[in-house]
């Protein structure tokens, strides 16, 4: 990488920073004083911490091999050092398999604290040299030791597992002021050609915990904004500039950041939240990704979420497309994804995929041509969201007619083709529920209204009429009898966690990916959305219907859809098994291409090398179209 060619001390600068002294007055590093944590500022890190140790071990090498196996936060508690918080990085398989995981109860009972007098309180001393650096404006040198051979001290040795070989350091400031040390630790140590991409990353996020910690700090904010920010931080780039950005759709300002991508070695910008109003007070929010040089296709990308998810869980497919192929990308949340999207009295009645479909997509389509007049469209969905966009497009001219709204954006003139990754044209789920059959055949021989009233009362039985809506993060975690927040459980996550494994169908999936889903990615869905998807499930005729049944997407999909489509399908993939995906054959669409990777559901667009080919196939399919 080019970036390599920058020498190692440019790293540790700290920005506008000039601080030099004299080699000969400068102080010893023994002699400096170490001053407690303040109050407020323990009080508030006391919050997180959990969240250095969690965002430590889910680091990974930029050929998605994770960095560290195990995490301790050693937190400056008045006179001494302590350990406060653990984090250990696993696989679920691994679990599953009763294979032995370090207990990190048992570790934290073990863990005494060591006073700063102690002459064998290497910690202590690291914070001291750090003080130093960083009064010559440069960011503290990171420890890299050999645990088998360095002398460590014995009230830390017995800490050691068989595992615990070799340890990286990272002295974490807050305000100009040391707080503790960030430990990652390894079996292995790292190799020489990983070590450099590494201290970019933790040097990415030595700033983040300083910034998002003083600034949420002095302010008196929830600690809950500071967990999300640093355990979100992209740590693969280095934040260069934030502006508060003025449009002229709407009165928020826009936040928009200019980053480095350590990853990719170039800079791209990402503006947050556009808000575009649709129906009924509603409005669609969007992010996007603009490289510091665009490629000359001509084309800009709209990624959309599927079933109960935010834009965040296209992250990755995003961002690769941005920054290794020059798209300018956008991710789309829809109605009810945030309090952005949600009408501003408060009211939150249930919507449906209908108002995905005919209002809050078409909305984006007049959103992104009046910003971008000379340019397409490509689509890419996930699940539902690359339901949304065929069945507009196939569906365009009874929606106009329905809706008596002949200025409808035209698909042929807006959309320059659609990518859908694992999106049904109706609901199969390969499900063991107990009598599906027998309740299958029941609901064929009654009309839809009586089925969908029927299903509505059902699923409302057990909720105030007052609320509509589903949160599958609090369902899941209702289910599994997991804790409002599952930063508690410090990535132990217990086999039940596999009991959803279809859902995510992703084998290799990671405790801090698992994480992810459930505090980020997981959100609310209507109930009226949940039942046309029940409804689909049930019913004989392997159809997805309107709301009120007058529309058939399924039908209409398969017998009017032309534009290019590219089919990504996952073949074990047990929320849209390959039956329910119609062959493309069938379609009048003339550069259709399906292409099969062995993922589930969710895995298809989480794991890495995955996602890499897919974008390869993306771009390669995009550069044909006209």
């Amino acid at each position: 990488m080019a970036s390599e060619e920058i020498p190692y001390w440019e790293d540790r600068q700290i920005k506008n920073s000039s601080r030099q002294s004299s080699k000969a007055l400068m102080v010893s590093p023994d002699k400096i004083y170490i001053f407690p944590v303040t109050k407020p500022v323990f009080q508030f890190i006391e919050n997180l911490w959990q969240s250095f140790t969690n965002k430590m071990v889910s680091l990974v090498h930029f050929d998605d091999e994770p960095v560290f196996s195990f995490s301790i936060f050693e937190v400056i508690d008045q006179d001494e050092m302590r350990i406060v918080a653990t984090a250990t990085h696993f696989k679920l398989r691994e679990i599953a398999e009763r294979r032995k995981i370090p207990g990190i109860d048992e570790y934290m009972v073990k863990a005494r604290p060591i006073p700063f007098s102690d002459p064998r309180n290497d910690s202590a001393r690291y914070i001291q040299q750090a003080i130093i650096d960083f009064n010559k404006g440069l960011r503290p040198e990171i420890q890299m030791i050999n645990l088998k051979e360095a002398e460590i001290h014995p009230e830390r040795k017995v800490l050691l597992s068989e595992t615990m070989n070799h340890a990286v350091g990272l002295p974490l400031f807050v305000n100009d002021v040391p707080i503790g040390i960030l430990w990652g630790i390894t079996k292995d140590p790292i190799p020489e050609d990983k070590i450099r991409p590494l201290m970019l990353q933790l040097y990415s996020l030595f700033d983040v915990i300083d910034f998002v910690v003083g600034k949420e700090s002095e302010k008196g904010r929830d600690p809950y904004i500071a967990q999300k920010n640093i355990e979100k931080a992209d740590t693969v780039s280095n934040s260069r500039n934030l502006f508060y950005t003025t449009t002229k759709d709407q009165k928020e300002p826009v936040t928009s950041i200019i980053f480095k991508s350590h990853q990719y070695n170039i800079e791209y910008r990402m503006d947050a939240s556009f808000i575009i109003p649709t129906t009924e007070g509603y409005a669609v929010s969007l992010k996007s990704f603009t490289p510091e040089k665009l490629n000359n296709s001509g084309k800009n990308l709209l990624l959309i979420p599927g079933f109960f998810c935010r834009r965040s869980v296209m992250d990755k497919l995003g961002k690769e497309l941005a920054l290794k192929y020059g798209y300018r990308v956008f991710l789309m949340d829809m109605r009810g994804r945030s309090l952005q999207t949600m009408p501003r009295n408060g009211k939150k009645e249930g919507w449906t995929v209908d108002n995905y479909i005919q209002d809050d997509f078409p909305e984006v389509l007049r959103w992104i041509r009046w910003h971008y007049r000379s340019e397409k469209t490509v689509v890419i969905g996930h699940s539902m969201g690359g339901m949304i966009p065929r069945f507009y497009a196939s569906s365009y001219d009874i929606i106009k007619e329905i809706k008596e709204e002949f200025n409808l954006p035209n698909p042929d003139d807006h959309l320059a083709g659609i990518v859908s990754i694992t999106s049904p044209n109706y609901i199969s789920l390969k499900s063991n529920f107990i009598g599906l059959d027998t309740l299958k055949k029941g609901f064929g021989l009654m009309p839809h209204k009586m089925i969908s009233d029927m299903i509505f009362s059902m699923a409302s039985f057990s909720m105030q009429a007052t609320i509509q809506t589903i949160d599958l993060k609090k369902f899941f975690k209702f289910l599994l009898n997991f804790h409002s927040s599952l930063r508690s459980f410090s990535y132990s996550i217990g086999t039940r966690v596999l009991t959803i494994k279809d859902f995510v169908g992703y084998k290799e999936i990671t405790p801090p990916e698992w994480y992810f889903l459930m505090e980020d990615v997981f959100c609310e869905e209507s109930v009226s959305v949940i039942m046309q998807f029940f409804q689909s499930q049930i019913s004989n005729d392997r159809s997805f219907l309107s709301n009120d049944g007058k529309i058939n997407y399924t039908k209409n999909f398969i017998e009017n859809f032309k534009l290019p489509i590219y089919s990504v399908v996952g073949t074990v993939d047990q929320i849209v098994p390959e039956e329910s995906l119609e062959d493309l054959s069938l379609l009048k669409s003339e550069n259709k291409v399906i292409t099969k990777y062995e993922q589930g559901h969710l895995g298809i667009i989480f794991h890495s090398e995955t996602v890499r080919k897919i974008c390869e196939g993306i771009d390669d399919w995009i550069l044909k179209l006209n």
